[in-house]
C-alpha cells in the first residue's frame, strides 16, 4: 500500500515537473520573440565609433585608438641647436564602417586623422604635426546569444606621422623634421550587444604585433634613421565601440 502511494507521489511530481518545464519553455519562447536579434545578414552595413573616457569623453577610430610616435624637440642656445627625442601619445580621431559581404562575415575599415600646430613657442620653437591611420579587417560572427553577437577576426593597420619643429636662430628659421610609421597586425575577439534595433555597443581585445620606425632630419639636412621597435602585446584600449546600422 505504501509502495503504491509512493509511486503515485513520484508520478505526480514527475508530471508536475514536466508540466512546469513545458510552461517555462513556452514562456521563454514567447519572451524570445521580443529579443532584439543581431544584424549579421548579408548586405547589413554600419558605422562604427570608438568610445573613450567618461569625464573626458572621446570618439575615435575603431582599433586604432591612441598611438605613441616619436618627435624631435629643438632648442636654440649659445652652443647651437639641441635636439631631444621625445615620445608623444596622440589620440587618433576618426570613424570606421563594416559591411557583411556574406551571412555572419563582415569586412571593416577604419580611418583616422590628427593635425596639430602649437601656435606658440614650444621649447623655444614652433611645432606642427600630422598623423593619419587606416585599418582593414574581417569579423567572423559566431552563434548569437540572445541580443549579443560574439565575433573573432583579424586586422591590419598602418599609421604614419610627420612633425616639424621650427626655431629661430638669429634671423633664420631652422627646421627639424621627423617621420614616424607604425604597422600592426592583430587577432581580435569581441562582441556587439544590440540594446535597440539597428544600434549596438560592444568591446573587443587584440593580440597583435606592432612595429614602429622613426627618422630625424635636422636643419643640417642629414637624415638619421633609428632602429625599429617591435612589440607583441594584448591590448583593449580604445576598443569600446558604438555601432549604428543603416
Amino acid at each position: 500500500m505504501m509502495a503504491r502511494s509512493f509511486k503515485k507521489i513520484v508520478a505526480f511530481a514527475f508530471i508536475l515537473t514536466f508540466t512546469f518545464g513545458i510552461a517555462h519553455t513556452t514562456r521563454a519562447q514567447d519572451a524570445d520573440k521580443d529579443i532584439i536579434r543581431p544584424l549579421t545578414a548579408k548586405g547589413s552595413a554600419a558605422f562604427v565609433f570608438t568610445l573613450g573616457g567618461l569625464g573626458n569623453f572621446k570618439i575615435g577610430a575603431p582599433g586604432l585608438g591612441s598611438v605613441t610616435l616619436q618627435r624631435a624637440m629643438v632648442t636654440a642656445g649659445e652652443g647651437g641647436l639641441t635636439t631631444t627625442i621625445v615620445d608623444s601619445t596622440v589620440r587618433l580621431f576618426g570613424m570606421g564602417a563594416k559591411y557583411f559581404f556574406s551571412d555572419d562575415m563582415a569586412l571593416r575599415i577604419s580611418l583616422a586623422f590628427n593635425s596639430m600646430s602649437s601656435g606658440a613657442d614650444t621649447l623655444g620653437g614652433k611645432l606642427s604635426s600630422t598623423i593619419f591611420g587606416v585599418g582593414l579587417g574581417v569579423e567572423d560572427h559566431l552563434r548569437p546569444l540572445y541580443s549579443t553577437s560574439p565575433y573573432v577576426g583579424a586586422q591590419v593597420s598602418f599609421l604614419s606621422g610627420s612633425s616639424t619643429n621650427t626655431v629661430l636662430v638669429g634671423k633664420t628659421d631652422q627646421d627639424t623634421k621627423t617621420s614616424s610609421s607604425d604597422f600592426r597586425i592583430a587577432a581580435i575577439a569581441g562582441f556587439d550587444w544590440f540594446f535597440t534595433r539597428g544600434m549596438a555597443i560592444g568591446a573587443e581585445g587584440m593580440l597583435g604585433f606592432d612595429s614602429q620606425s622613426f627618422s630625424v632630419t635636422p636643419a643640417s639636412g642629414t637624415e638619421t634613421s633609428y632602429p625599429s621597435t617591435t612589440t607583441i602585446s594584448l591590448a583593449t584600449e580604445g576598443n569600446v565601440h558604438f555601432v549604428v546600422y543603416f
